[in-house]
């Protein structure tokens, strides 16, 4: 953080502030990019979330949405060379595009082509924020005129380790809300399974029929909205 001015940080602290209050994922994702575009000179700013088994995308971006974008994306997210980066980090960061390939290289590329340079994208600083349950979580900033500064990275991590924070606590309520709405015994089932044993481990050690535990599995799902044992464990332990 030192090439943070005290301007910069006073925004930062205000922006914690504003982020500690969400109580959802949805507004978290508005209001993130709210800050982002607020607090440094951009083209656009947005959040998108990439599934990593489907390329599918969805996002929310400013000053306006952005739906062409999403057919246009590489389906192997290998080829978009902040994301690779970024997911190849140890920890979840911030990196420039300038950071992470050449201009000759990026304009070489149908990406840049007809994705970022139609949307005044030539510059962008990515965050990644989380890796869960195969979904990827990146904030992010454009600009068209001029590369982003050593100063403007720093600001955007630390408004990326912010939302981290807000992320983590959002979670670990929606697990406790998660656990509230099952049965001691039901939460016992998904206990026996979080640590990676099989339905027949499981049942054997719960003492109990893989039949009857898969008739809890089907009930759990239920209570919890979801549809798969790992989406089940995912509400529950966070």
């Amino acid at each position: 953080m030192s090439d943070l001015t005290a301007h910069d940080l006073r925004r930062l602290l205000d922006a914690a502030a504003d982020l500690a209050s969400v109580v959802t994922r949805a507004r978290l994702r508005e209001r993130a990019v709210e800050v982002l575009f607020d607090v440094m000179p951009a083209t656009r700013a947005g959040w998108v979330t990439m599934d990593l088994s489907t390329g599918a995308m969805s996002g929310y971006h400013l000053p306006e949405p952005i739906p062409f974008v999403v057919p246009l994306m590489p389906r192997d997210l290998a080829e978009v060379p902040l994301v690779a980066e970024l997911l190849a980090a140890p920890v979840p960061g911030s990196l420039r595009i300038s950071d992470t390939i050449t201009e000759a290289e990026w304009h070489s590329r149908r990406l840049w082509a007809e994705v970022y340079r139609p949307l005044g994208g030539e510059y962008q600083i990515g965050s990644l924020l989380t890796v869960d349950e195969g979904l990827v979580e990146t904030l992010a900033v454009f600009r068209a005129d001029s590369d982003f500064t050593d100063r403007e990275l720093a600001l955007a991590e630390e408004v990326a380790r912010q939302v981290r924070v807000t992320l983590a606590r959002l979670r670990a309520s929606e697990a406790r809300e998660a656990r509230e709405l099952l049965t001691s015994r039901q939460r016992q089932v998904l206990a026996a399974l979080e640590t990676g044993a099989t339905i027949r481990q499981a049942a054997g050690d719960l003492g109990i029929t893989e039949k009857t535990l898969e008739n809890h599995l089907q009930t759990i799902y239920r209570r919890l909205g979801v549809s798969s044992r790992t989406a089940a464990l995912h509400r529950t332990f966070g």
